[in-house]
């Protein structure tokens, strides 16, 4: 049996507890993860945390202790993947239904069957991916790598209820490809897309005209940036996605999220401000999309090497964490623009 890995878990917020127990589903490698979100005002599991490990816990056989609501610790031990078969996770509160997916992914990617799960919970929330991101920018990306995932919005959820829906259909891959992206192509248009739930019609327009006007000061002149405006749901917010599309059909993403207060305009603006700021880099994968990668690139069948706009704490973390749990071996240059260079270990 593969010797227990110890994971300080006090940095990096719940990602390294996600990135360490979705490479020890993939790996076989068991992981105790101390001091859980430990610099956090509420250390420990909250409900998406706890969602994510079980998850993943069910998706490998994995034996799991320390599993409960603001549990500091847990003990992870990983048997043989299996399909996800009709399941069903609710997260019982607004927690990011992105964020349980990064956890379990891997491990479905890997899975001898294709699995169909139903998630519940939160859609857009702060400090997490929109929908809207994981499946225009992310999901395309991981294509790239071998495996399939169709995702589906049935109902958007908000902080601070949640209620949000999302249907997920996972083909695996027999392999994960390596990834190589150093050049980014030529942008062909801005898409994205603003939406809302339960508001006013003209929050989503003055969204998408603040986006397009930021946009355009910037050099910009073709857009694709659709409005939608949903009727009252389980929860209430707004946000916008854009997403430049480049001329190899590539993607790079940002987002802007609304809260109470906050004008509409400033949604629109930020996203915009955000996506130019990842494209004046020059760089192939927006920061957000690279620091996803890196679980992915420490598990593929070869060496990878991107670029991003510019190293992150969670793109350290990230790669803090593969080097622990699954030995690859991740070189971070500075750049700019930054260059993450990853030879993984024979799994």
């Amino acid at each position: 049996m593969a010797d227990l890995v110890t994971i300080d878990g006090s940095a990096g917020g719940g990602q390294v507890l996600r990135n360490a127990v979705a490479l020890s589903a993939v790996s076989g490698r068991p992981v105790r993860v101390e001091n859980i979100r430990g610099a956090r005002p509420k250390p420990g599991l909250r409900p998406q945390h706890l969602m994510a490990v079980k998850a993943a816990a069910h998706a490998c056989g994995a034996k799991l202790v320390g599993a409960e609501l603001g549990s500091r610790e847990i003990e992870f031990r990983p048997s043989e993947i299996r399909a996800a078969s009709r399941w069903v996770l609710d997260v019982g509160t607004a927690g990011s239904l992105m964020l349980v997916l990064q956890c379990l992914l891997p491990a479905l990617a890997r899975a001898s069957d294709r699995s169909h799960l139903t998630l519940v919970g939160g859609t857009d929330v702060p400090f997490a991916p929109p929908f809207d991101y994981f499946q225009e920018v992310f999901l395309p990306a991981l294509a790239e790598l071998g495996p399939e995932v169709e995702a589906t919005l049935v109902q958007r959820g908000f902080y601070p209820k949640g209620g949000g829906e999302v249907e997920v259909k996972v083909s695996p891959a027999e392999m994960i490809a390596p990834l190589s992206r150093l050049e980014r192509g030529e942008v062909t248009h801005i898409g994205g897309r603003a939406y809302s739930l339960g508001l006013p019609e003209h929050i989503v327009r003055r969204m998408r005209e603040a986006a397009v006007n930021t946009l355009s000061a910037g050099g910009f002149e073709q857009f694709d940036i659709e409005a939608e405006a949903l009727p009252p749901g389980r929860s209430e917010g707004c946000g916008i996605v854009l997403w430049a599309e480049c001329d190899d059909g590539r993607r790079l993403g940002a987002s802007g999220l609304g809260r109470r207060g906050k004008r509409a305009e400033e949604v629109g603006e930020e996203a915009a401000r955000a996506l130019l700021s990842e494209l004046e880099a020059g760089a192939a994968l927006d920061s957000h999309l690279a620091d996803q990668m890196i679980v992915w690139m420490a598990i593929a069948d070869g060496p990878s090497e991107i670029t991003a706009a510019r190293l992150t704490d969670h793109m350290r973390s990230a790669a803090e964490v593969a080097e622990a749990v699954v030995g690859a071996r991740i070189r971070l240059e500075e750049g700019p623009p930054a260059r993450i260079c990853c030879k993984p270990a024979v799994l």
